[in-house]
């Protein structure tokens, strides 16, 4: 099986404005400096410092001028699973009503510190951390579904029919489509996008493939494929993301 507990995305963006878009990952955004607007679950909201946002909810950031920390953690895994416990069937929380200020200042500040001397320590995590300190009781997937999500990984490159991961898990291709859908929170064929966009972006970073070869090998039908459904989760294209971007760390990728 693979390691789904790692399944996490840290993206560093600086003065970029993103689109209305939506994703199939659990997410927090949190500024390191000033505040910015944000629309969120079709809310605006100005001023925000930060928020954690359920899958599949739609979300706008408009963070020109500001440095701004964004966390996507896949809804199957662990940490996904626990910070949608947060949630507590809210479409999403700011920052503020989960952290006391003092704590998000300080969080900021210790950002800014590791930047001036990296002789300081900066864990990007940090919240994420504190969010599932102590959420143990939640009910474990079906294990069929661990089977069909490790199907899925495990196929990526190729065309992957929902019947193929039915047959495999021996489940009819309705009872897996809703099983999916009500223990994982978003629909098989999203997932499947979910993780043919992060094969992709590994592809990109840790190598020096091209956007047209990166979608290929993650399964997509060809570049402009791929730019659409980028676009349509992250808000921006996978070029401008590369350009002004900067890619903190990556689990599980």
């Amino acid at each position: 099986m693979l390691d789904h507990h790692k399944d996490t995305l840290v993206i560093l963006a600086k003065n970029i404005a993103v689109e209305m878009h939506h994703h199939h990952a659990v997410q927090l955004v949190v500024s390191l400096d000033q505040p910015y607007n944000a629309v969120l679950d079709n809310q605006p909201i100005e001023s925000v410092r930060g928020f954690l946002i359920d899958s599949d909810i739609p979300h706008a950031c408009q963070s020109a001028g500001s440095t701004v920390l964004v966390i996507s953690v896949d809804a199957t895994s662990a940490k996904g699973r626990s910070l949608k416990s947060q949630l507590s069937k809210r479409t999403f929380i700011l920052l503020d009503e989960l952290f006391p200020a003092e704590a998000i200042d300080e969080f900021s500040s210790s950002y800014w510190r590791y930047c001036d001397s990296l002789q300081y320590e900066f864990d990007p995590l940090y919240f994420i951390h504190k969010l599932g300190h102590g959420q143990r009781n939640i009910a474990p997937f079906d294990e069929r579904l661990l089977i069909a999500i490790d199907f899925i990984n495990q196929h990526i490159s190729k065309t992957i029919k929902v019947t193929d991961i039915a047959r495999y898990v021996s489940l009819s291709e309705s009872r897996l489509r809703h099983l999916f859908t009500e223990q994982v929170g978003i629909p098989l064929t999203k997932y499947i996008l979910w993780v043919r966009v992060k094969v992709a972006l590994r592809a990109m970073l840790k190598s020096d493939m091209t956007l047209s070869d990166a979608a290929h090998q993650a399964g997509f039908t060809d570049h402009a494929h791929f730019t659409r459904t980028f676009k349509r989760m992250f808000g921006v294209s996978p070029s401008l993301l590369l350009k002004y971007g900067h890619f903190l760390q990556i689990f599980g990728l």
